[in-house]
This record gives structure tokens, sequence and C-alpha cells, in this order.
């Protein structure tokens, strides 16, 4: 198997932090900081205390799906669980939340 080139991390960042303010200040979404992490097993994360954690791998993914779970993990600041509410405000903003993410189970963690 052929291995990927390496991401920089610090650009990693850059990218990703700068898109979740674009996409918080575009639906009005708060929240705490952003981190950008080599995880094994999630593409993101949003903690108790709103903290943003994304996978470092996401720039591999089309933007569209990149932007998916940036806006999923922004939701789980106003919804900590995947209820009726947090999939309605899902798909307020993306159309279909759910086609999304049939579209990014498609695409392994580790890519």
């Amino acid at each position: 198997m052929e291995k990927l080139p390496a991401i920089n991390r610090a650009e990693a960042r850059r990218i990703l932090t700068n898109r979740v303010a674009e996409l918080a200040r575009a639906h009005g979404f708060e929240y705490n900081r952003v981190f950008v992490k080599n995880q094994r097993t999630l593409w993101g994360s949003c903690s108790a205390r709103n903290n943003i954690n994304l996978n470092v791998n996401l720039l591999r993914l089309p933007d569209e799906l990149r932007d998916y779970v940036i806006v999923h993990e922004l939701v789980h600041t106003r919804h900590k669980n995947h209820s009726r509410a947090f999939w309605d405000e899902m798909n307020r903003i993306l159309g279909d939340g759910k086609h999304f993410q049939r579209k990014l189970r498609r695409y392994k963690l580790g890519l």
C-alpha cells in the first residue's frame, strides 16, 4: 500500500481553524477553541466546553465533506447528542445531512 504524503500540521491548523470561524460566523455558532489532531478513530468531536477537535486528515477529504464534519461539530455546540433537534439543524444548514454522513462513511480515517 502506498504511503500518503505527510500533512503540514501548522498549515492544516490554519486552514481548518479559518474554516470553522467562517462557518460559525455564517450560521451563528459560538465555540471555544479549535484543536487539530491526528486522531485514529474520529473525524471530529465537540467537548462539553464547546472545544472543537478536528482530524488533520480532513484536508484529504473533498471540501463538502470537510465542511460537513465542521458543521456537525458546530451543531454539537447546541445539541450534545444526535437527537431529532440535532438533525433538524443539520438539515437546515446542509439540506440533507444524512446524505453527507453516508458519503463520509466511504472514506477511511487512515486514508
